[in-house]
């Protein structure tokens, strides 16, 4: 009887040719066939495990406050859907997959535990939660209900000041300045944020919005005209004069643009400057920003 002995480490690396490799290819392609789907189900399985897990999400790198009086979702141990209200704002990060919003609570921000199953409290800590979940039977047409978060932060802008209008000065009338100008805005912002489940066509998708509200102050650097108008005729040749821009400002952004309005003065650099009725004088102003941060 012939017996098959186990090939050597070396025999790895040696390639049939010619009829060998004929008959060794029927018999190696299943189990390397059967190995890799092996391999694939393991992997599918454990990505399957690690959907609802915190590793698998991913987070919007801020925590945010979350408005009372809505409802979180969780899956309990049975893989039951189940559902909290939020008795009062809380602190959590907030993550985003798949068109599903994941909320994780801030242990701290909990409230003691109250003994009511239908209440998020302290107990409740251990659960990351979701917003909005998928109906069973995707509409063709629909909107989920909107989830409203927010946070105050420092804000950094780097804006210009298009429009300048210039008070009355000296028997002057006003004027309107559009001379080119940079300036960086300085502040505290409040962003409020919504964030739905918006179906069409049997897809689902995830709308999100946010809008912000800062004030603070601005400095920069400009131009501004001189000659006779601004000098009471002091000045013969107008010429653009290099000035410094600071005041105040309040700010409307949203996503990454602002619009503002904007009090302050300017400062004019050259020897004509106490000539200058504008100089340390009030002007209104609109911004136009990008935020930095």
């Amino acid at each position: 009887m012939n017996t098959i002995k186990p090939p050597s480490s070396r025999s790895i690396f040696l390639i049939p040719t010619g009829p060998q490799w004929m008959a060794v290819l029927p018999m190696a392609l299943p189990v390397r066939l059967s190995l890799l789907t092996s391999l694939l189900g393991v992997l599918m399985s454990g990505c399957t495990k690690m959907y609802h897990s915190r590793r698998s999400i991913q987070e919007l790198d801020q925590t945010f406050a979350v408005n009372k009086a809505q409802t979180l979702f969780y899956t309990d141990h049975a893989g039951r859907t189940q559902h909290k209200q939020l008795a009062q704002t809380i602190s959590a990060a907030l993550y985003l997959q798949n068109d599903t919003l994941f909320v994780e609570p801030l242990k701290a921000s909990l409230r003691p535990n109250d003994n009511n199953p239908a209440t998020l409290d302290v107990s409740d800590s251990a659960f990351v939660f979701f917003v909005n979940p998928k109906p069973k039977k995707i509409p063709v047409d629909g909107k989920s209900p909107w989830f409203r978060y927010h946070f105050t932060s420092f804000d950094m802008d780097l804006v210009t000041i298009p429009f300048k209008y210039r008070l009355a000065q000296q028997g002057q009338p006003p004027e309107l300045n559009t001379n080119a100008n940079a300036a960086l805005y300085v502040g505290l912002r409040f962003d409020q944020g919504y964030q739905r489940n918006v179906f069409y066509h049997y897809q689902q998708r995830s709308d999100i919005r946010s809008f912000s509200l800062g004030v603070g102050g601005l400095i920069g650097i400009g131009s501004a005209t001189v000659g006779p108008f601004s000098t009471m005729d002091q000045v013969a040749d107008e010429y653009e004069g290099a000035c410094l821009s600071y005041g105040l400002a309040t700010i409307f952004g949203y996503r990454a643009v602002s619009l503002g309005l904007a009090f302050g003065y300017d400062t004019l650099f050259d020897r004509n400057r106490a000539r200058w009725i504008y100089q340390h004088k009030p002007w209104l102003g609109l911004t136009l920003g990008l935020n930095l941060n």
